[in-house]
C-alpha cells in the first residue's frame, strides 16, 4: 500500500535545542494514523513541517509520492486539508461567510460549502455569527474548512481538545468515517491514549522528538501481556513457594505478579499456597492497556 506521507531522517533544531530527531514516518493510504505523544513531544512541529509551515533543519518529507520542496509545495498543499493547533475564524462573520473566505483563498467553488457543512453537521448554524458558536461548533467549523476541496490527506492536530464527551464522540465518528466514505487518509495527533486507541488503524508514538514505535494499532496491542495478580496474608512466604514451583514473581504494591498460565497451572499454584497454609486473599487476571504499553515503551511513569 502506498505511503501518503513519508519522512526520512527528519530533524528540527531551534538554536541548540533539537525538537525533532531523525524522524522516519510512514503514513499509509486510507489509514487513520494516530500520532501519539506527550505535550511537547514534537507532534505539532512535525505536522507543521509536513504542510510547509515550518522548514526542517534537515531530512526529507514526501507527500503523495513527491518530495516536498519550495517549488512544488503549493501544488502538494492542494491535496491536503489541515487543522493545526486551534481553528482560525472571524467571529463577527457567520460560519458560511468564514468558509466563503477559504474558498476564495483556495480557489474552490462556493458550492462545496454546503457539502462540508453537511459532513460536519453545521447546516442549521451556517447563518449564525461564529462568536455565538460553542467550542464544539467552532472545532467542527475548522474541520469543515479543512474539508473544502475534498483533500486526499487530512491533518488534524488534537481535534478533540476542549470538547465535552458528546463533542468528542461526534468528532471521533467523523474521523473514523473519512477513509471509507470519502477516500481520505487522516493523520490525527493526540496526547490522549484512549482517543487514539478508538479511532486509529495505525499509530506512531513520539517522545522527545524521537519515534519510539510505529505500526498497526493491533501490533501495538500485541505488546500487551496478560498477568495474574495474587494477594495473600504472607506475600514473603508465598513468593518463596511460587519460586520453588517454577513460577517466578515480582512484587507490585500488595500483590505478587506472575505471567499468565493455563487454568490448570493456576489451580496448581492455588493448591500449593493452601497446602503451605498461606491464606489466599485475592487472585485476578490483569491486562496491560494502551497506556501501560506507552509507559513501558517510554520508561515514563507519568500520565500524558
Amino acid at each position: 500500500m502506498e505511503n501518503i506521507i513519508k519522512t526520512n531522517g527528519l530533524n528540527k533544531r531551534y538554536g541548540n535545542s533539537r525538537i525533532i530527531n531523525d524522524l522516519n514516518l510512514a503514513v499509509l493510504q486510507n489509514s487513520v494514523y494516530g500520532f501519539l505523544g506527550p505535550n511537547g513531544a514534537g507532534k505539532t512541529t512535525t505536522m507543521k513541517m509536513v504542510v510547509g509551515l515550518v522548514r526542517p533543519s534537515d531530512g526529507m518529507i514526501s507527500v503523495f509520492g513527491k518530495e516536498l520542496n519550495p517549488k512544488n509545495r503549493l501544488e502538494i498543499l492542494k491535496g491536503i486539508g489541515s487543522l493545526i493547533e486551534s481553528p482560525s475564524y472571524y467571529g463577527h462573520l457567520t460560519g458560511e461567510e468564514n468558509l466563503q473566505i477559504i474558498t476564495t483563498l483556495k480557489n474552490i467553488p462556493e458550492k462545496d460549502i454546503s457539502r462540508v457543512l453537511s459532513i460536519v453537521r453545521l447546516e442549521k448554524q451556517k447563518d449564525k455569527q461564529v462568536n455565538n458558536y460553542s467550542l464544539g461548533m467552532k472545532q467542527r467549523l475548522g474541520l469543515a474548512g479543512a474539508l473544502l476541496g475534498n483533500p486526499r490527506l487530512l491533518i488534524l492536530d488534537e481535534p478533540t481538545n476542549g470538547l465535552d464527551p458528546a463533542g468528542i464522540q461526534e468528532m471521533r465518528d467523523l474521523i473514523c468515517s473519512f477513509p471509507k466514505q470519502y477516500g481520505m487518509t487522516v493523520m490525527v495527533s493526540s496526547h490522549l491514549l484512549s482517543e487514539i486507541d478508538q479511532i486509529a488503524t495505525d499509530v506512531g508514538i513520539i517522545n522527545h522528538g524521537r519515534l519510539i514505535f510505529q505500526g498497526s494499532i493491533s501490533s501495538l496491542r500485541e505488546k500487551s501481556t496478560q498477568q495474574i495478580a495474587i494477594r495473600t496474608l504472607d506475600n514473603g512466604s508465598a513468593a518463596n513457594v511460587l519460586k520453588t514451583q517454577g513460577f517466578p514473581c515480582e512484587k507490585q504494591d500488595s500483590f505478587l505478579i506472575i505471567s499468565k498460565h493455563s487454568d490448570e497451572e493456576i489451580a496448581h499454584v492455588v493448591k500449593e499456597l493452601v497446602d503451605h497454609n498461606i491464606p489466599l486473599v485475592r487472585i485476578e487476571e490483569r491486562n496491560n492497556n494502551l497506556e501501560d504499553i506507552f509507559l513501558k515503551l517510554t520508561g515514563k511513569a507519568s500520565e500524558l
